[in-house]
């Protein structure tokens, strides 16, 4: 006959192993839950070459948030389209030599995600926008190299919205995440201050 005291540390112990067997940690999901039917929709999107620096950099953070990190998916069910137009306003302007100090790059985003699965049918189109500044100098490679660095940081900030887009349309099915017609970028600015320069750093 099993003592008191025996049994007094065999039943907490007795009541925790049945107990185990229900226990799920907070963090982790479930098969077919939420995240993980989202990470595997995120998986089947492909997203096409974009044009220019920017947009180099755009699709090559696209791909990372898209994918989580992993490889570039290629023929995927989604496609995800994208062009960009950008431009320049000067914000500061040195008063004795009448030349920009600091301009803002302004990048408009056009985006149409196709569903190659069910005919081309487009889960959300429309436009998305982001800006960022950075210093003009006299020395045309320093302020070169400012543009790049602004238009690296356009990228992540486009990248993080759209990825947000792509998401909500997924998960909706395309609903209320603006689908439709293929939208066409703005016009060209009429105002030649606000034009970006040919050479950066020449203003004229």
């Amino acid at each position: 006959m099993i003592g008191l005291p025996l049994a007094r540390f065999l039943a907490p112990a007795m009541l925790a192993l049945g107990l185990s067997g229900c226990i799920q940690p907070v963090h982790t999901p479930r098969i077919g839950s939420g995240p993980s039917r989202v990470s595997a929709l995120l998986a089947e999107v492909s997203v096409e070459r974009v044009e220019g620096y920017l947009g180099y950099n755009l699709k090559s953070e696209l791909d990372f948030l898209l994918t989580g990190g992993a490889a570039p998916t290629s023929g995927g069910r989604f496609l995800l389209k994208v062009k960009t137009k950008q431009s320049s306003a000067a914000t500061i302007i040195d008063q004795q030599t009448g030349r920009a100090q600091i301009a803002t790059l302004q990048v408009e985003a056009v985006y149409v995600l196709v569903d190659q699965k069910e005919k081309g049918r487009i889960r959300a189109s429309g436009k998305t926008y982001a800006s960022a500044s950075f210093d003009r100098s006299q020395q045309r490679y320093a302020t070169l190299r400012a543009q790049r660095d602004a238009e690296e940081r356009v990228a992540k900030a486009l990248a993080e919205r759209l990825k947000i887009i792509v998401t909500s349309a997924l998960v909706n099915d395309g609903a209320n995440a603006g689908a439709g017609q293929t939208p066409e970028l703005s016009p060209p600015l009429d105002d030649p201050e606000t034009v970006p320069a040919a050479d950066p750093g020449d203003e004229t």
